[in-house]
């Protein structure tokens, strides 16, 4: 186990840090916040880069190792990383927002308040805590106690070996569940519509093709956008997101279709797009696999008998338009 203090001495919990800490001279304790404050920016740039193309830090949804690390790093972003430092490690920051966004992390820490100014050490007030943890520490210090003799202990008794009788434990592996299988089928082929659009003209072909066989009473049209723009930095690391998003969502092509859009530029942009799937409501909920990225955007049902909706199905699937003022940078299409 590697150390998370190394100096005089070698410790390892952050309790241990702190008490060594508060006993250095008060002459050190400026020195020992700022070499921990670079040491912990160099750990940030290569989290930093680990985060680039992944949305969490192990396979493609929440794990332990996010809550852990996000948490260890919760006193910094409400103390020290303030929306400078917040940009310069955008992918950082856009991982730890996705965690503590997520249900289960947000009914345990509320809305996590992010730093708008940087804490500044107090020389003053770090000297009485140390002093008064000094007086303590020598108060109650333990008294040494006479080392009593070990007695040998018996060795303990060989474990019999399990003998394998080659029986069924019983044990029933039950196959996954359709999630969309209770739902009605409808007559719009989501399939027949993707090949369409491959193949053919945009304009011409698929839009018509569209209009004319969407079934709205087993399938419904939503829109969505990316809550955080702030936090979208370079072009391409925006793109990522929607390529992770889409690798994540692979299990729901069979009955969605998707065309996602950035605009704008570097560190000025939003995503956005439009989602057709079987249901009236959300897909997402009805996997935990479906769920990693969907909570990150806002989600509104469009009315397909709405001119406003055709105009904006529209020009999402030809890319083309006056987006509401928005400029068209690229698009990755979900089919």
């Amino acid at each position: 186990m590697t150390p998370a203090f190394e100096g005089d001495v070698n410790l390892f919990g952050a309790e241990s840090i702190a008490v060594h800490v508060a006993g250095c001279a008060s002459g050190c304790a400026k020195n020992v916040v700022d070499t921990y404050k670079a040491e912990l920016f160099a750990q940030l740039t290569h989290l930093d880069e680990i985060l680039l193309a992944k949305t969490f830090l192990v396979g493609e949804r929440l794990s332990l190792a996010d809550i852990s690390v996000a948490l260890d790093l919760l006193p910094a972003f409400q103390h020290v990383f303030d929306a400078p430092i917040r940009k310069k490690y955008g992918n950082v920051t856009r991982w730890f927002q996705t965690v503590v966004h997520q249900p289960v992390v947000k009914d345990v820490l509320k809305e996590v308040h992010l730093c708008d100014k940087v804490s500044q050490f107090n020389q003053a007030k770090f000297n009485e805590i140390s002093s008064k943890h000094q007086q303590h520490h020598v108060k109650h210090a333990p008294k040494k106690e006479e080392k009593k003799k070990d007695h040998p202990k018996p060795a303990p008794k060989a474990k019999e070996a399990e003998v394998d009788d080659g029986a069924d434990d019983g044990v029933v592996v039950e196959k996954s569940k359709d999630p969309f299988a209770d739902m009605p089928k409808g007559t719009f082929v989501m399939d027949s519509f993707k090949r369409v659009y491959s193949n053919e003209d945009t304009a011409t072909k698929a839009i018509p093709y569209f209009w004319d066989n969407f079934d709205a009473e087993a399938n419904s049209i939503w829109y969505c956008e990316y809550k955080f723009p702030t936090e979208l930095t370079l072009t391409f690391m925006s793109c990522n997101l929607i390529s992770g998003m889409y690798q994540r969502l692979e299990k729901l092509k069979k009955n969605a279709f998707a065309s996602m859009i950035l605009f704008g530029t570097d560190n000025n942009s939003t995503i956005s797009g439009i989602w057709i799937w079987r249901g009236q409501e959300l897909a997402f909920p009805l996997s935990p696999d479906w769920q990693v990225d969907y909570e990150s955007y806002t989600w509104t049902k469009l009315d397909p008998k709405d001119e406003k909706t055709k105009k904006m199905v529209n020009e999402y699937l030809m890319w083309e338009g006056d987006f509401d003022g928005k400029k068209f940078n690229q698009g990755k299409i979900f089919k």
